[in-house]
């Protein structure tokens, strides 16, 4: 686990940071994933039976990403979440959560959901989420990532190495990918109880 330190302050609803990896973590990062044959049908949480494979609500292969395989990545990922925690969101915050790599085939979508229903192992919660685009706007259509906001929702399509980090307890969701391939490396940030 990587430990991040912050307090509590919430100013900003959603924050954007470019440049967050670079080729070399890439290549790391997906090396890992075929070596290893890690990509797998995502399942979620549902209350249905066989419910979690319904490919109504999603459709994407996945590959958890853990601290010890991948520790040059984690200590990015944590400097530039403690940084953002710090300048607009200022919760208070403990450790990144395994990783999960994402690829959207055509096809491939996430209906609206929000991560904070989830516990840790220690009873915190999910506070802060992210969405790491990990190839060019130009190598599919539709995909996009949407914010519900309570008004206006923001619609991301985001740019390789991009980062939007916003509350777990925030809905969003991924569009239906129309043409190509659409890949990520999304993470949630644990701490205490809001209070």
């Amino acid at each position: 686990m990587f430990w991040i330190n912050s307090t509590t302050r919430s100013q900003e609803f959603f924050h954007i940071i470019k440049n967050v990896i670079d080729d070399t973590l890439l290549e790391e990062l997906e090396n890992y994933v075929k070596s290893h044959n890690l990509l797998q049908p995502a399942r979620f949480i549902t209350e249905e039976d066989d419910g979690d494979k319904n490919p109504a609500v999603r459709v994407t292969e996945i590959a958890w990403i853990d601290t010890r395989s991948n520790s040059d990545l984690y200590s990015r990922l944590t400097a530039v979440v403690n940084k953002a925690n710090h300048e607009y969101f200022d919760f208070n915050l403990t450790y990144i959560e395994t990783l999960q790599y994402s690829v959207y085939p055509p096809g491939g979508h996430y209906k609206c959901h929000a991560d904070a229903a989830l516990k840790g192992v220690n009873g915190d919660s999910r506070k802060l989420s992210f969405s790491l685009g990990l190839n060019d706007e130009d190598e599919y259509q539709g995909g996009e990532l949407e914010i519900w906001t309570g008004g206006d929702n923001k619609i991301f399509k985001l740019a390789k190495y991009e980062m939007v980090l916003f509350p777990s307890c925030i809905p969003h969701q991924v569009h239906r990918v129309i043409k190509g391939t659409r890949k990520s490396l999304v993470g949630w940030i644990h701490g205490p109880d809001f209070t």
